[in-house]
């Protein structure tokens, strides 16, 4: 039986232990602030992604993660019984020019053969939307690939379902095994404090929870 301690109980921590019990592995989560306290606490996370152009590895796994993420989410939910917040939307973009136009057209026919038809890249008249949202061309950018996420509640799945497998998030305790770190953005500061060059920053992001 592998042993794993996974430090920090934000989304990414919590994707990991789950990942690391349905594989049957022993799995500690440690977080003094409990989870969600970081980034992870937020309202919305925008699951989009790379342009289908100068494709390479990454991009394929990107492509494969966001195709994938519907039945993890629902795996997690029918652990747990949480509600996870996910969905898999698509995305609008607006066009600016006529430049821009031609490059989203080039871009929705390489779609078809790096998205091997699983999702789809298209341009369409913002005219033609029952929204018709304001584009300096007329034109939008339409991709059913890109998904949303509601990030603590997400996390609040993911300690249902843990929770289910009999684990829980600690707000102390001793190393066992491999240990994860995945800490955010004080883990980047922790490493950078440790190396002769800048490990990585935290990136501002915003969301509005409007009454409507």
């Amino acid at each position: 039986m592998a042993e794993i301690t996974i430090r920090g109980a934000g989304i990414f921590g919590l994707s990991v232990a789950w990942a690391c019990v349905q594989r049957s592995a022993t799995v500690q989560v440690i977080d003094p602030n409990g989870p969600a306290a970081g980034s992870s606490g937020g309202i919305v996370g925008a699951l989009a992604p790379h342009v289908p152009e100068n494709w390479n590895a990454k991009k394929a796994f990107q492509r494969d993660s966001l195709l994938m993420a519907e039945g993890f989410w629902q795996e997690v939910e029918q652990a747990g019984g949480g509600n996870a917040g996910y969905a898999r939307k698509g995305r609008l973009q607006p066009v600016a020019d006529d430049a821009a136009l031609a490059l989203a057209q080039q871009r929705a026919e390489t779609a078809k053969a790096l998205w091997q038809g699983q999702a789809t890249w298209s341009v369409i008249r913002a005219s033609d939307t029952p929204w018709q949202p304001d584009s300096p061309s007329g034109w939008l950018i339409h991709d059913t690939l890109s998904g949303l996420i509601h990030p603590r509640h997400a996390c609040d799945a993911l300690v249902r379902a843990l929770a289910a497998k009999g684990v829980t998030v600690q707000a102390e305790g001793e190393d066992r095994g491999q240990v994860l770190w995945a800490t955010g953005v004080a883990g980047l500061a922790h490493m950078t404090a440790n190396h002769s060059r800048l490990v990585g920053a935290g990136v501002k992001g915003q969301a509005a929870l409007l009454d409507y």
